[in-house]
């Protein structure tokens, strides 16, 4: 029997995700491990367990395999996070939480890679002209997350536009100090002061 064409398609291009995502996690590893300055397509290729030419054919530059891993990484692993969350009705107790689970996520490796893309695009104006649009889109991805962790009820507040940002640049400057000052986030003085602000925000007349 003789194989229809395009049958072999969808196989194709299921192996062909399964390649990308292949890299675009060793892209991740080791940006991490070895920064940006030590994250060449030669160690990620390896990493990868693919060959150079693989790897070129679905990632031509090093910087845009590495910005779409950050992406790649960003998108799954936040749009993850609330199904995976048994969300308590209780607005004080959702505040708590989700105060809790929004930091968790400045500690998860996306976070250290894309420290690492923001520091050498200060100085690489290639990168940095590449990169804006994609953190923008990552932007869009991580207020979506937010307001899923804290749901219509809260986020509908008048006062939660003005909240947002504050609590987003708050959260990530505080988690900057992190890469350097390796100690347990649970235990962070500002996690009170989030959930305080987010109450007085959302919940106080």
């Amino acid at each position: 029997m003789t194989t229809p064409p395009g049958a072999a398609r969808p196989a194709v291009q299921q192996r062909s995700g399964v390649t990308r995502t292949r890299i675009l996690d060793a892209a991740i590893r080791v940006l991490v491990d070895r920064g940006y300055s030590g994250a060449s397509t030669v160690a990620i290729q390896n990493e990868a367990g693919v060959s150079r030419g693989r790897l070129l054919h679905h990632y031509p530059s090093r910087d845009a395999l590495l910005m779409a891993a950050v992406g790649h990484l960003a998108r799954t692993r936040i749009k993850e996070l609330p199904s995976r969350v048994d969300w308590p009705d209780d607005p004080i107790a959702r505040i708590s939480l989700a105060t809790d689970v929004g930091w968790s996520t400045f500690h998860q490796p996306y976070f250290v890679a894309s420290m690492e893309l923001w520091v050498a695009a200060r100085t690489n104006e290639n990168l940095r002209t590449a990169l804006l649009p994609t953190e923008r889109e990552i932007g869009k991805t991580v207020r979506e997350a937010v307001a899923g962790f804290l749901g219509p009820e809260l986020t509908s507040s008048p006062r939660y536009a003005d909240l947002y940002p504050i609590l987003f640049t708050s959260m990530r400057g505080a988690a900057t100090t992190y890469l350097i000052d390796r100690r347990d986030p649970a235990t962070d003085p500002h996690l009170p002061l989030w959930k305080d602000m987010i109450r007085e925000y959302l919940l106080e007349k």
